[in-house]
């Protein structure tokens, strides 16, 4: 980071990493400052390539890549289990579920009871090693192109052998959340598998803790019309106080947990 950065802007900066996205009315309420300031602060980050000014505030830079599954593993820990642990009365006994890629739904997979007969189709390397201790968990792995900081496979090999199933329920989680409630991931070959999961399910259902609104990323996955339930904290709606409207408007359940 530039030694020319203010300390303000040096903890809006690792605020912004945590959050994905400031207003700038968050931010000059937060430090005591006028709008102006806070500006001056933004176009400093943008010019510095840290943060990508928006109209209402800032976002992180634009990125073909998310962070590593490590880093984001130890990220919002605990809204992701509460989320997790909320989801779970989405999945009866003796359903088919597919459980997609991500730390969210690694978390949804470790809160399972290790008693509730399930068939799993997954792709996630971090969900298989939940379950492994299950043994009334049937676990169906996807083949595929192994990513070493994802812990998941890829590619046409995990599409075609995920298109042999239709699940009662999908469980996924998705890289950003659109002001208008689209949601995106940072790979093609990501959203390409949400679209595939979310196709061949009869319930769907997203995972997706308040870091993700308005969070940056390239590649579309889906509106909100293509889900049934959205799990989120109560961070969400101050982010994108849209949000209980955009998922009426849908007919989505918001659960905010």
């Amino acid at each position: 980071m530039s030694p020319t950065l203010t300390p303000r802007q040096r903890e809006i900066f690792g605020w912004l990493n945590d959050a994905g996205y400031l207003s700038t009315e968050q931010l000059a309420s937060r430090y005591g400052v006028s709008s102006q300031t806070i500006r001056r602060d933004i176009n400093e980050l943008s010019l510095q390539g840290l943060a990508r000014r928006m109209h209402g505030g800032l976002s992180l830079p634009a990125s073909q890549h998310n962070i590593s599954y490590l880093q984001r593993s130890t990220a919002h820990v605990e809204r992701k289990r509460r989320i997790a642990q909320a989801a779970l009365g989405m999945v009866e006994a003796d359903a088919t579920v597919f459980l997609g890629y991500g730390t969210t739904v690694t978390e949804f997979a470790r809160a399972l009871p290790a008693d509730l007969p399930l068939r799993v189709v997954t792709n996630n390397l971090g969900v298989v090693h939940a379950l492994a201790d299950k043994p009334r968990i049937e676990t169906w792995v996807a083949g595929g192109r192994l990513r070493t900081g994802d812990l998941d496979v890829m590619g046409s090999a995990t599409l075609d052998f995920m298109r042999r199933f239709r699940a009662h329920v999908t469980i996924c989680s998705a890289a950003g959340l659109d002001e208008d409630g689209t949601f995106y991931e940072f790979q093609p070959e990501e959203a390409e598998l949400s679209q595939v999961l979310l196709a061949q399910s009869h319930l769907r259902v997203l995972l997706a803790d308040s870091s993700k609104c308005l969070r940056n990323a390239p590649c579309r996955v889906a509106g909100l019309e293509q889900i049934d339930h959205l799990f989120t904290d109560a961070g969400a709606t101050d982010t994108l106080p849209t949000l209980p409207a955009l998922c009426e408007h849908a007919s989505v359940a918001l659960h905010v947990c």
